[in-house]
């Protein structure tokens, strides 16, 4: 596990965000569902590579089943919060919990022996 600097923690919190807002918004625009689902998938992927660069495969693993579980919620929230505040919600948290899982402090650190 590498932490290089603050850009390589920030990136793949930022990618994840740009792509869930970015493909909703393109595929509500267009009204080709698949179009934002590409969108997705495409900065998505760029987001998955960026983190397992920085933390690994486990934590991007963790992170991937946040994206997805996320994803999946924003379509429940969106009968209470509008599509869009459901989008914004569910991709702000999730960046989020993609900022802390590459996170240098949350990072396991072995114990020091006595």
């Amino acid at each position: 596990m590498q932490f290089a600097n603050g850009r390589d923690q920030v990136v793949p919190a930022l990618l994840v965000f740009v792509a869930l807002t970015l493909g909703f918004s393109v595929a509500d625009l267009t009204d080709i569902r698949w179009l934002g689902g590409l969108v997705m998938l495409g900065i998505g992927a760029f987001a998955v590579f960026s983190m397992n660069r920085v933390v690994g495969v486990l934590r991007t693993l963790i992170g991937v089943v946040v994206v997805v579980v996320g994803f999946i919620l924003s379509h429940m929230l969106g009968s209470m919060l509008g599509s869009y505040g459901a989008l914004f919600l569910v991709a702000t948290v999730c960046a989020v919990v993609i900022l802390l899982l590459t996170s240098e402090r949350v990072a396991l650190k072995p114990k020091e022996p006595y």
